[in-house]
């Protein structure tokens, strides 16, 4: 799990978005309330969409979060947030701790956990 994860308000222009996403190198972020509770998210898909209606002036992260957002508790089993990336064909999954944004999943994080801690440890060359 990613712990620093930049989230979005609702309140959030798209202007502001494009600029946080293209800045950051971020494919996705969470939008939170006012309690840090997950309310939506918004993927760089999501912004693609919206680039390509040409209207976005106005419009926030509300107006283009994709809802109800998909969440996990901290202490769900790996295989069971792999399942849920694949079965929901998606690449970002909030880790709530009661209901609060306490991190952020993605493939590349399952991939680093099970290098460095499932994986046999080589054997060295010496």
């Amino acid at each position: 799990m990613t712990e620093r994860v930049i989230a979005l308000e609702q309140g959030t222009p798209v202007a502001d978005m494009l600029q946080l996403f293209a800045n950051h190198h971020l494919s996705g972020a969470p939008v939170i309330d006012g309690g840090h509770h997950i309310v939506g998210f918004v993927s760089e898909t999501d912004l693609l969409g919206v680039l390509l209606r040409k209207e976005y002036a106005g419009m926030t992260a509300a107006d283009v979060m994709s809802t109800p957002p998909i969440c996990v508790d901290e202490f769900m089993t790996t295989d069971e947030v792999m399942t849920l990336l694949r079965a929901n064909r998606i690449h970002h999954l909030p880790v709530v701790r009661e209901g609060r944004l306490v991190g952020i999943i993605t493939p590349q994080d399952i991939l680093r956990y099970f290098v460095e801690c499932v994986m046999p440890v080589p054997p060295s060359t010496a």
